[in-house]
């Protein structure tokens, strides 16, 4: 069994067969992207980024929703109380020696809460909103959980400095073959949304599809079920 994300990374020759046109639409459609803040100027260490990163969202999964306007306090204590979560996730798939939660300055803690506060922002109101959805595996893949559904759109959460890239988009992909195939594709758009830089992109499912594969959402989505399903997919 492999991740959703090595499915996205590696399998090029999938990829290829199902989505040729895919390359040449990412190259316009990055050119596309919206501003929603400001950059945020960096202060962390870059070796520190991937764990401010990943606590800024379960911190922001803590703080959605609350009825009242969030004070800098609730949100470092967000980030304070989920920071050993984001260092034992993001160990999980480095080899540098792990960090201590004692480790991670106040510089990091605060980058981690403008992060969580953005994500707040822009997933405000009132569309339904789920965190951290779960989808069932299939075939190669294994059971997975993506980031947020608010409303009709499946959004990815990227927090680095680099642009959105085609495997973000496969990612997003992978996520709604997987629902296609349990029958629970409840969205019908999926979106990037990159707290660090500000920026996001959104579009509709369907024309997704057709603009990579040339063909529909149902056929699209079905041929890479297909492939999830081929115990020796080629990379």
């Amino acid at each position: 069994m492999i991740s959703e994300h090595q499915f996205a990374t590696h399998y090029s020759s999938s990829w290829s067969a199902v989505s040729p046109l895919a390359d040449g639409y990412w190259t316009l459609e990055n050119m596309m992207v919206e501003r929603f803040v400001p950059p945020l100027v960096p202060r962390a260490p870059k070796g520190m980024r991937a764990v401010v990163n990943e606590t800024a969202f379960r911190a922001f999964c803590d703080l959605h929703g609350r009825d009242h306007a969030i004070t800098r306090s609730e949100v470092m204590a967000a980030v304070n109380l989920r920071l050993p979560e984001g260092i034992e996730y993001v160990a999980r798939f480095s080899t540098a020696p792990q960090v201590k939660a004692a480790d991670v300055d106040d510089v990091c803690r605060r980058e981690a809460g403008m992060l969580a506060i953005r994500q707040v922002a822009f997933f405000s109101g009132t569309l339904p909103t789920i965190l951290r959805p779960q989808f069932m595996g299939c075939g190669l893949i294994s059971a997975c959980e993506g980031d947020v559904i608010q409303g009709d759109c499946l959004y990815e959460i990227k927090a680095g400095e680099r642009s959105f890239r085609i495997i973000d988009l496969r990612q997003l992909l992978t996520y709604s073959a997987l629902a296609y195939a349990s029958g629970r594709l409840t969205f019908s758009e999926i979106g990037l949304f990159n707290p660090r830089r500000g920026v996001t992109w959104r579009k509709s499912l369907e024309d997704v599809c057709h603009a990579i594969s040339g063909q529909r959402l149902s056929d699209t989505l079905s041929a890479l079920v297909e492939n999830f399903s081929v115990s020796s997919a080629s990379r």
